[in-house]
């Protein structure tokens, strides 16, 4: 069987007619990409924390269980339960507050954080009155 010959005389050059990378890189451009990575890079501390704290809450979870069917007697049942509630409201209460500050964090990173320093003050106002 003959195999038919290729439609495209040269397929290692296409035409692109789109808009020149020169075209997107704008100082405002720019300036968005900063503030995206830093919201990015926040983001993605926070989730580094949430999953180190879910690791270290579930080994606690599963250590519970061991605790729990190693028991002999009700009281060690009762103990065990409350030892494991108290710590995890604590460990969940200490988590919270770091989610807390990271959030907290987040604002100085937000949309408006770069032309925060442009924004007119008194002064300049009254310059151009």
């Amino acid at each position: 069987m003959r195999v038919q010959p290729s439609i495209v005389k040269d397929s290692r050059r296409l035409a692109f007619s789109g808009p020149s990378l020169s075209d997107w890189c704008t100082p405002a451009m720019t300036s968005w990409a900063a503030a995206n990575e830093s919201a990015h890079r926040a983001w993605v501390d926070l989730a580094d924390e949430w999953q180190g704290f879910v690791g270290r809450r579930l080994d606690e979870d599963l250590h519970l269980f061991q605790e729990l069917s190693a028991a002999k007697a009700p009281e060690e049942v009762w103990n065990t339960w409350s030892r494991f509630w108290e710590k995890a409201t604590g460990d969940y209460a200490v988590e919270y507050a770091a989610i807390a500050k990271f959030a907290a964090g987040f604002t100085p990173h937000g949309i408006g954080a770069d032309t925060a320093s442009q924004s007119p003050t008194r002064t300049t106002q009254a310059k151009a009155a």
